[in-house]
């Protein structure tokens, strides 16, 4: 997701003589730009939602993002070549969208973003129960595949039940002497929801940011983390997940520990997967392909990737799933970590001074059938790195 991303942002107010006057700004690109997700910061009162671009004379769906009152993110997707200055109308007279994601109520505790129907994404976010707490004890988000109704990720249950679809933890969480294992979760640690901070509805993507409290036994807050997590639509066959996290230690100087087989951002495949993992395939980067495709890196194989990718089956279905980490993100030393039976994802360790916050993000590539060519997703990372 690019925002921001322009080298000229101007603001005007045009005047046209032959009909209504529309606020404008002029876009240039600074690489080449093909169905690219882009935003820009501009004046913009009342507007939520959908609304419209002209450009020329084309019609171009596009979405508002509450800033201010006064201010929001304008999102669409942009179309121009490196150095190309495009000047945009908003257009809120109009109708130009033939596709919507929305939220849909699953119930008390689960809400399914859905594309034109198309299920996307399924939150979790259970009230923590301590005679239930294997149920209730993280939040997370369940994946579908693109081209039916069928989660594709694990919830509670099966092989280490703790893994539970795109989740985020660490085992070895520490204020002073104190340590909490925020993985596992099996003493009465546990990640959650407080409350949702926005909903993202529209013909553009869908989200929301949610407040998800990492709270130790007691019930002290420990973290709170606001995960802003977004999805649209890549192509018949594929979408992508954008997540970014924005966490504050709450108690204290905190101390994210532990190790690459538990602790980050991670995915976590069906129970299926587990049960089947003959036919688990890790595509690397060109600089990691001498590891074989059905080879899991071994405990001491510490290998810092920009991404990965993960090819299942489930009952006869092929999917694949690319994980790219963001450059920018923390952490000196980077590991991932690979499990045939349908787990990867990046581990760093990071320290954390009280009110102070740390920026992570994310982006998954969820694709139905086999993954596409190293060189494919070197270039669907590059646009993702900026």
């Amino acid at each position: 997701m690019r925002k921001l991303s322009v080298i000229l942002l101007l603001f005007l107010f045009a005047a046209n003589c032959n009909g209504p006057d529309y606020d404008t700004f002029e876009y240039t690109a600074d690489a080449d730009l093909d169905r690219a997700l882009v935003s820009v910061n501009v004046p913009l009162a009342e507007v939520t939602g959908g609304i419209c671009l002209q450009a020329n004379d084309e019609l171009i769906p596009a979405q508002v993002e509450r800033i201010t009152a006064s201010r929001a993110y304008v999102w669409w997707f942009a179309n121009q070549q490196a150095g190309e200055t495009v000047e945009y109308a908003i257009r809120t007279d109009a109708e130009c969208a033939d596709t919507e994601y929305a939220w849909e109520q699953v119930d008390d505790h689960s809400t399914r973003l859905v594309h034109n129907g198309q299920p996307l994404l399924q939150y979790e976010h259970p009230v923590f129960d301590p005679d239930n707490a294997e149920e209730t004890k993280k939040a997370f988000h369940h994946v579908f595949s693109p081209v039916s109704d069928k989660i594709i990720t694990k919830g509670p249950g099966g092989l280490f039940s703790h893994h539970r679809g795109i989740f985020f933890g660490y085992n070895q969480v520490s204020i002073g002497d104190r340590v909490m294992d925020f993985w596992h979760a099996n003493d009465g640690e546990h990640l959650e929801h407080s409350r949702y901070l926005d909903e993202f509805e529209g013909p553009v993507f869908g989200g929301h940011i949610a407040q998800i409290n990492w709270t130790a036994p007691d019930d002290e807050v420990w973290l709170e983390e606001r995960r802003d997590i977004r999805s649209w639509v890549h192509d018949d066959n594929s979408y992508i997940v954008d997540i970014s996290i924005e966490m504050y230690a709450i108690a204290g100087l905190i101390r994210l520990d532990g190790d690459l087989q538990h602790a980050g951002v991670q995915f976590r495949a069906a129970q299926y997967v587990a049960d089947n993992r003959e036919n688990t395939r890790f595509i690397r980067p060109a600089d990691w392909a001498d590891y074989p495709q059905d080879y899991e890196l071994a405990e001491g194989e510490r290998e810092n990737m920009p991404w990965n990718a993960m090819q299942f089956e489930i009952e006869g279905n092929t999917y694949t799933v690319v994980y790219m980490s963001h450059p920018d993100n923390p952490g000196r030393v980077k590991e991932m970590s690979e499990r045939l039976y349908g787990r990867f994802g990046e581990f760093f360790s990071y320290q954390q001074s009280e009110g102070a916050p740390v920026f992570i993000n994310y982006r998954f590539w969820i694709m139905d059938g086999e993954a596409p060519s190293v060189e494919e997703i070197e270039a669907m990372y590059q646009k993702y790195a900026g």
